[in-house]
């Protein structure tokens, strides 16, 4: 039993409890204050430290001083009773051969000098007996007045670039996957070895704290983390962090994954599939707004929707209130910025007086979509008008992308023509990507839903209202992805499916919500090349008119007013079609055409059916060609008046392929959406992205479609190898089924794969841009030199290298022709997300290995060079990627490049100045604590007389523009590529 300092431990306990379930709040601070803190007990200072050494790595010295800054913390509100025995951060790889060293603020860990590929753990190295002794020495120190908590061991590829370099890590992304795959497994089983050792000497009963967010847990915990993974691809990722993060949160009770970094948040979709990770912790990085910022209050609600609890960090007070009511109180970890005990005070009756008004008023903690839809109807009922000009329903009908609230008949001018010439994309399936959310039910109640008194859970279309940025996120992915067109998220959002979750009364506000996420996010991916439009989406409904599914058959009056309800709201929402689809009752299909023709004549329909025998039968019998033949003589509409027609939620697409080809007779757009193959027993859908391209292309091939799409279990990866697939090269596509004709005319051989002369063969398994194929033997040396640099292969450069001397190339054409032209699309493709550190790292070495070719050749030749560049890392940092980063791109861009490396003094910088006579001195720096140094940097230019003589260029996370005017640097650049131009302009070579 504890002996514990902090008199409110137990209740701290319990909102913790509460917070890894995904409930309540935490209020807690980073580290802790001293200040105005009446001391615990009557602890003295520890004597001075002698030296850095015996400051980070004497037990007893380091075991004495936490005792005594325990006794000085402030423990209220939710702070813990934790002695900080950082060894680290990432201490496993110092325990694995990394080198300690000590510095004025944090401990590095440098590279393991005498690493191998075979990773081994030494239960004897002197790292890991430090370890241990640290923490017995803490243990007895602490008495049980406090928690000795869990170093920061790290794991995975971090643990891994701190041993190897991180440059050759990522490098091994792509040279040697396999061997880097064993290693991250290794680097897993020696993990769970020194964890369970090492929680066995820190526990308290099977309580345990972590030191370095100081947290708490009821058993075994660990905060886990990836920052080196802000440098590679999402595939890469899935492939080398989440499956051993994923085991991780599997074996440990307790886990929490530290995401650093606006770098780091294209994989956070990656963590949330993680159905075990319990919380993600927030750290927006240098040159961001802290966590309580605005900024982030929709990272927070994805996270809290995907089933994992918050930690948010230095959030201040101004900003506690307005950050509770907009991500709520549950699951929600607050790292305050606290200095004073009377700061904690006011915080705590912030959370008090919130926590009381939700209990006592719950209907005022509405959702922000709900206040959204109230504006929508304010502005729609005050100038209500319906749709009541535009042309008649025919396949030349266009979408509108402008589409007002108010009425969508004072846009019909405004309207833009889709493009006729190519097959449309239309987006895949809302409810599998909404289950990668791992929503729970209070996530589909929302603070506006909290008491209905039906269960929420599955009823996707409420989410518009009560969790809007998962459906936002969603069209955000479709459209990245290359859709041309996105169904709002009302599949059931009519009074008949509505009814079965007592939620009937509100389908007209679920209908304007849908529309108007789907409509902003359409709109902010338009552009005039590439317009984008909005399919409002009309289901079947949960009964039919034909035949009685319980009781007796749906009434038509019935059905009738509810498809009016959901059909005029959408075309109120500003909608630029209706999909009528899923059809398996045509009957129910008839009425909802009806509704549309009356309500909204100008608005185009498409039609898709789902059915069960390839000779178009739906699963009551009804043939799908007869009731389109029929629509002519029963309402007076021609097949041919309709904007589409098609098929959607097919599990065998080449069984479907004839009627489809059927489909083209009735003279309109045919489209097809189907389904991701069979789904298995849990549910997961078989069809990859790459074997459903493959079942569709004959048809694309041929020309039988006029817009494809996705249906159940699709996802975004489906729907952006549609697009390549329809855009193989840019600016080419497809041709599209021709509706006058009803059948292909033109023959268009082009396939998705890479090669452009490919013919006859159907898609690979696994497509690889163009990017990434070998140069052909056919083409010139000088080219296939552009192509080895540009795909970093090294042994092609050098070979084309050797080729082209010898075909008399001049070493200079090779250069300025060939490598810089390579090195700066290789560049452009970093800036625009399309290429990753791996590739840029791989492009400088190819592009290294030509070069080393050709530098006996160009002695003496003043033309070679633009110019001479020392570069290098300041004072107290340690970190080099990004500095070798820009390197490269210098000297694959023509400059001399001399890299002194890391931990670079004044001192040495001018010595190196004076020795080398640089245009340009680079410095770089990753921490606030170190870009100070570069300020030093510059006075001792000033003071040895030679700032005049060379151009100084600054740069780093931390660093701005704003920082580097400040201490007189003639340069500043935010990345890699971008310093390309900026040491260019210092030179007046641009």
């Amino acid at each position: 039993m504890m002996n514990t300092w902090k008199q409110n431990l137990e209740e701290t306990k319990k909102h913790y409890i509460d917070w890894w379930n995904h409930k309540g709040i935490v209020l807690n601070m980073w580290e802790h204050f001293q200040e105005g803190v009446q001391p615990h007990a009557d602890i003295p200072a520890p004597t001075p430290y002698k030296d850095l050494n015996q400051r980070w790595f004497d037990p007893q010295w380091r075991a004495e001083y936490l005792d005594w800054y325990v006794a000085h913390s402030s423990l209220m509100a939710d702070m813990l009773p934790v002695a900080n025995t950082q060894l680290g951060p990432g201490s496993l790889a110092a325990i694995l051969g990394g080198v300690f060293e000590g510095g004025e603020d944090t401990i590095w860990i440098h590279p393991n000098p005498n690493y191998t590929d075979d990773i081994v753990f030494n239960p004897q190295h002197p790292n890991y007996l430090l370890h241990k002794e640290l923490l017995k020495a803490c243990k007895a120190k602490a008495q049980g007045h406090y928690y000795v908590g869990m170093p920061d061991l790290m794991e995975g590829l971090d643990v891994l670039a701190a041993i190897k370099g991180t440059d050759k890590v990522l490098l091994d992304t792509v040279m040697q996957p396999e061997v880097l795959e064993h290693q991250m497994q290794q680097i897993n089983d020696i993990y769970f070895k020194v964890f369970d050792e090492l929680y066995d000497i820190i526990r308290e009963g099977d309580e345990m704290a972590f030191c370095y967010f100081s947290s708490w847990a009821p058993g075994k915990m660990s905060k886990l983390q990836s920052d080196i993974s802000t440098m590679i691809s999402v595939d890469d990722y899935r492939r080398f962090v989440q499956p051993f993060i994923r085991e991780q949160c599997q074996k440990i009770d307790y886990t929490l994954y530290h995401l650093d970094g606006v770098g780091a948040m294209h994989h956070l979709d990656a963590l949330l599939e993680i159905k075990e990770l319990n919380a993600i912790q927030w750290t927006p990085g240098v040159g961001e707004p802290q966590g309580g910022s605005p900024k982030w209050y929709d990272l927070y609600k994805k996270i809290l929707a995907g089933g994992k609890s918050i930690m948010a960090c230095w959030v201040t007070l101004d900003e506690l209130r307005p950050l509770l009511d907009n991500i709520g109180g549950d699951g929600v970890h607050l790292e305050m910025d606290f200095h004073n005990e009377r700061e904690v005070e006011q915080a705590m009756k912030i959370v008090d007086d919130f926590q009381t008004a939700r209990l006592l008023h719950p209907a005022d903690f509405k959702d922000e979509a709900d206040r959204e839809v109230e504006e929508i109807i304010r502005l729609t009922e005050a100038s209500f008008s319906r749709q009541s000009s535009g042309s008649s329903l025919s396949s030349g009908s266009s979408l509108s992308s402008n589409s007002s609230l108010s009425s969508n008949s004072s846009n019909t001018s405004e309207r833009k023509e889709i493009p006729t010439n190519r097959i449309l994309l239309l987006d895949g399936a809302m409810g599998t990507m909404i289950q990668r959310y791992q929503l729970r039910e209070e996530d589909f109640r929302g603070a506006r839903f909290a008491n209905h008194n039906y269960d929420l859970k599955g009823c996707n279309d409420v989410l518009s209202l009560t969790a809007p940025f998962v459906v936002r996120d969603i069209h955000r992915k479709y459209l990245e992805a290359g859709a041309d067109i996105i169904e709002t998220n009302t599949f059931n959002a009519q009074r008949i499916s509505m009814g079965d979750f007592g939620m009937q009364d509100y389908c007209r506000e679920i209908n304007l919500a849908a529309v108007k996420i789907a409509r902003q996010c359409a709109d902010e991916f338009s552009s005039s090349a590439k317009p984008r439009f909005v399919a409002g989406s009309v289901g079947p409904t949960s009964r039919t008119t034909s035949v009685a599914t319980s009781g007796e058959p749906l009434s038509e009056d019935a059905l009738r007013a509810a498809y009016a309800e959901q059909i005029q709201a959408l075309a109120d929402g500003g909608v630029d079609a209706l999909l009528i689809e899923t059809i398996f009752d045509t009957q129910n299909a008839r009425i909802a055409i009806e509704e549309a023709k009356r309500l909204t004549p100008s608005l185009p329909i498409m039609l898709s059916f789902s059915v069960s025998t390839p000779d178009g039968h739906n699963m009551l019998g009804q043939d799908i060609c007869a009731f389109l033949d029929s629509l002519s003589s029963d309402i007076n509409l021609k097949p041919s008046d309709l904007f589409s027609v098609g098929i959607n939620c097919v599990s065998d697409v080449k069984a479907m392929s004839p009627l489809v080809q059927q489909l083209s007779r009735f003279g309109t757009k045919v489209s097809l959406y189907p389904n991701a193959g069979m789904p298995d027993g849990n549910g997961q859908y078989n069809k990859t992205p790459e074997s459903l391209l493959a079942d569709l292309w004959p048809l694309l091939e041929h020309h039988c479609l006029s817009i494809v799409g996705g249906c159940c279990g699709t996802t975004d990866a489906h729907i952006h190898l549609m697009a390549k697939a329809i855009e193989p090269v840019a600016s080419i596509f497809l041709s599209p089924l021709n509706a006058e004709m009803g059948q292909p005319t033109i023959v268009f051989p082009k396939e998705p794969t890479s090669s452009s002369d490919s013919r006859n063969s159907s898609p690979s398994s696994k497509s690889s841009s163009s990017s990434n194929s070998s140069p052909s033997s056919d083409t010139n040396p000088a080219e296939r030199l552009f192509q080895a640099i540009l795909n970093g292969k090294s042994d092609d450069a050098a070979s084309a290298t050797r080729e082209a001397v010898a075909q008399n190339i001049a070493p200079a054409d090779l250069i300025n022709g060939q490598m810089i032209r390579a090195m700066g699309e290789v560049g452009q493709r970093f800036q625009d997300g399309k290429a990753f550190v791996p590739q840029l790292l791989m492009a400088g070495r190819a592009m290294k290995s030509a070069l080393e070719l050709l530098k006996p050749m160009l002695a003496g030749s003043a033309s070679t060079s633009i110019g001479k560049v020392v570069i290098g890392t300041v004072k107290g940092d340690l970190h080099d990627i990004g500095k070798n980063l820009v390197a490269s791109m210098l000297e694959g861009c023509g400059f001399e490049v001399i890299n002194i490396g890391i931990d670079v003094s004044a001192d040495k910088f001018i010595e190196e100045v004076k020795k080398n006579q640089p245009d340009i001195l680079c410095m770089s720096a990753l921490l606030t604590t170190t870009m100070g140094y570069m300020k030093e940097v510059i006075d001792a230019l000033e003071a040895a007389g030679i700032r005049n003589q060379v151009k100084v260029m600054v740069g780093g996370a931390p660093v701005t523009q704003g920082f580097a005017d400040e201490i007189g640097a003639d340069g500043y650049s935010d990345n890699a590529n971008s310093a390309v131009t900026v040491a260019k302009q210092l030179l007046g070579k641009l």
